[in-house]
C-alpha cells in the first residue's frame, strides 16, 4: 500500500517479482529493529536520481486521484518488499521507483536505492513537488538485473 499524505491515495501493489507491503508510518516507526529510509526528494541525493519525461510502465495509471487546492508537494510512504510473488525471501533488491504523472506535465520518475537487498525498509519521501492537483502514482521494484516489476492500478482511497 502507498501512503500519500493527506490521505489521498492508498493503492496496492503486486509486483511481478515483489509485494509491497502496507505501511502506515506513524504506527510502525516505533517498531524496534524496523529500517527507516526518509528522504526529501529536494536533496541532491534523489534529484540525481529523478527523471523528467520517462514513459510510464505498462499499468501504472495515469490519473488516479485530485490533491487539495493549493496543495503543491507531496509525501510518498511505502514499505519495500520482502519477499517475491512466490513467497520467497528477496536478495537482491537494488531499488524502488516511484513514477508521478499530471495531465499536461512530463512524468516523473524517482529511483529510491535500498539499503538492505532483502528489503523491508519503510520509505518516506517527502517534499515531492508536483505541477498539477490531479496525478497519477505507482511504484515498481527493481533487482540487481534491471527486471523491474510492473504495478497495478490503485485500489479506492480509504476513509
Amino acid at each position: 500500500m502507498i501512503a500519500v499524505a493527506s490521505g489521498a491515495i492508498d493503492m496496492n501493489i503486486h509486483a511481478a517479482t515483489c509485494i509491497l507491503l502496507a505501511a502506515t508510518m506513524a504506527l510502525t516507526a516505533c517498531e524496534t529493529g524496523q529500517m527507516l529510509l526518509e528522504k526529501n526528494a529536494q536533496g541532491a541525493e534523489l534529484r540525481k536520481e529523478t527523471t523528467v519525461g520517462v514513459p510510464l510502465p505498462p499499468g501504472c495509471p495515469t490519473l488516479t486521484t485530485s490533491l487539495p487546492a493549493g496543495q503543491f508537494g507531496l509525501t510518498v510512504s511505502y514499505q519495500e518488499p520482502t519477499t517475491s510473488q512466490t513467497g520467497d525471501p528477496l536478495a537482491n533488491l537494488a531499488y524502488t521507483t516511484i513514477y508521478l504523472s499530471w495531465p499536461k506535465a512530463q512524468t516523473k520518475a524517482i529511483r529510491i536505492w535500498t539499503n538492505d537487498a532483502h528489503g523491508g525498509a519503510l520509505v518516506t519521501i517527502r517534499d515531492i513537488p508536483v505541477p498539477a492537483q490531479e496525478l497519477g502514482l505507482c511504484v515498481t521494484a527493481t533487482n540487481w538485473t534491471r527486471q523491474e516489476s510492473p504495478p497495478t492500478p490503485p485500489t479506492q482511497p480509504k476513509p
